[in-house]
This record gives structure tokens, C-alpha cells and sequence, in this order.
């Protein structure tokens, strides 16, 4: 799937997808703006919950290969 965004100068957009998310500005915006700098700290947020998701899904898995049950 293809997603075209067009974006100005000091915008920025969160791109959402099944696997995470991603924070997209146009080269030149400035990133101390207020709304940038929520935006990353939104994209962040959602990226640590993916990646810890994702964690205790594979730890799951290798626990019950090993045969463990704590």
C-alpha cells in the first residue's frame, strides 16, 4: 500500500499502520516547534507500546518452547 501526504513547511503527521507508527515532516521544519515536538513524543509513546507488545509476545513463545511456567 502507498500513502501520499503533502505536507507544508513546519507540519508534521503520524503515519499509523498495523506494525507501528512513524512521525513525517518536510526537510526544513522546524522541530522546536510545539506541535512537532508533541507529535514525536505521541509517535515515541506508540512505538514503546508496540515494541513492548511485541516483546512479551516472544518471550511467551520461548517460555512455552522451554517449558517453562513462571
Amino acid at each position: 500500500m502507498k500513502t501520499i501526504l503533502r505536507l507544508k513547511k513546519d507540519m508534521a503527521a503520524i503515519l499509523f499502520t498495523e506494525k507501528g507508527c512513524q512521525l513525517i515532516y518536510p526537510e526544513g521544519t522546524d522541530t522546536n516547534l510545539q506541535h512537532v515536538t508533541l507529535a514525536a513524543s505521541l509517535t515515541m509513546a506508540v512505538q514503546y507500546e508496540f515494541f513492548i507488545q511485541g516483546m512479551y509476545a516472544f518471550l511467551k513463545d520461548v517460555t512455552k518452547e522451554q517449558g517453562v511456567t513462571h
